[in-house]
C-alpha cells in the first residue's frame, strides 16, 4: 500500500473528495506534538515513548521536535531507528528476554538502560554489558486491576526473586531500579503507573 503525499485540510475534505472504500489512516503532526508536549508539562520525570506503539519514522520525528528524549525499544530495529532520527535521546531496552547478538546490538549503539526480570536473562546483562553508567532495572509483578490485560501475568519477578536479582545488579556495579507494567488499556489512571525507580544503595543511584 504506497502513501499518499497529498496534504489535505482535514479527514471530511479527505472523504468527501475521494470518497475511500478501504480504512484510511490519517496522521495529525500538530496533535501528536501537541499530546507530547501536554505529557511532559505533566509529568516531572522522563516522558519515554514505546516505540513499537508506532514506529513511523513521522511520529518519532514529531516527538523528537516536541521535546520527547527518551524511548523505550523493544527491537535493533527500534534501536536503529531512533538512533538515526534522535541520536541523543535516551533508549530503554526495556524487552525482558534478548538474544545474545541483540544484546551486543543495543551495546555498540550506545544502550545505558536495560531492564531484566530472571537471574539468566541478568547473567546475560553482565557478562555483555559494560558496568560504566548502565541502569539495569528489575521487572516485577504487580497485580494491577483497571486494565484490559494484565502483564503482571506474563512478565515480571516476584518480590522475592526481585530482591535478589536488585542485589545481584547492585553487586556488579550497575546502576539498580525497580519498574513494573500497568497493564494493556488501562481505565483508571490512579491504579498504575509505569515506574522507573532508583533504588538507594552506597552509590549515588527514572521516575
Amino acid at each position: 500500500m504506497g502513501l499518499s503525499k497529498t496534504i489535505w485540510t482535514n479527514p471530511t475534505e479527505y472523504l468527501r473528495h475521494q470518497q475511500p472504500e478501504n480504512p484510511v489512516l490519517f496522521f495529525a503532526p500538530s496533535a501528536a506534538q501537541a499530546a507530547a508536549r501536554r505529557f511532559i508539562d505533566g509529568f516531572p520525570g522522563m516522558v519515554t515513548y514505546a516505540v513499537k506503539s508506532n514506529p513511523g519514522e513521522a511520529m518519532v520525528e514529531n516527538l523528537a521536535a516536541a521535546g520527547i528524549r527518551g524511548y523505550d525499544c523493544a527491537s535493533p530495529f527500534e534501536i536503529d531507528l531512533i538512533r538515526r532520527l534522535a541520536p541523543d535521546a535516551a533508549i530503554h531496552y526495556n524487552n525482558p528476554v534478548r538474544a545474545k547478538h541483540e544484546i551486543a546490538h543495543a551495546v555498540a549503539r550506545g544502550v545505558k538502560s536495560y531492564s531484566v526480570d530472571s537471574k539468566s536473562e541478568l547473567a546475560k546483562l553482565i557478562a555483555m554489558v559494560p558496568v560504566d553508567g548502565t541502569e539495569i532495572s528489575v521487572r516485577y509483578k504487580l497485580p494491577v486491576a483497571g486494565a484490559a490485560y494484565n502483564f503482571g501475568a506474563k512478565f515480571g519477578a516476584t518480590v522475592e526473586l526481585a530482591v535478589d536479582l536488585l542485589r545481584d545488579v547492585a553487586a556488579a556495579g550497575y546502576i539498580p531500579s525497580l519498574t513494573f507494567h500497568p497493564g494493556t488499556q488501562c481505565t483508571d489512571p490512579t491504579r498504575g503507573r509505569l515506574i522507573s525507580a532508583k533504588v538507594p544503595t552506597s552509590r549515588a543511584m527514572q521516575a
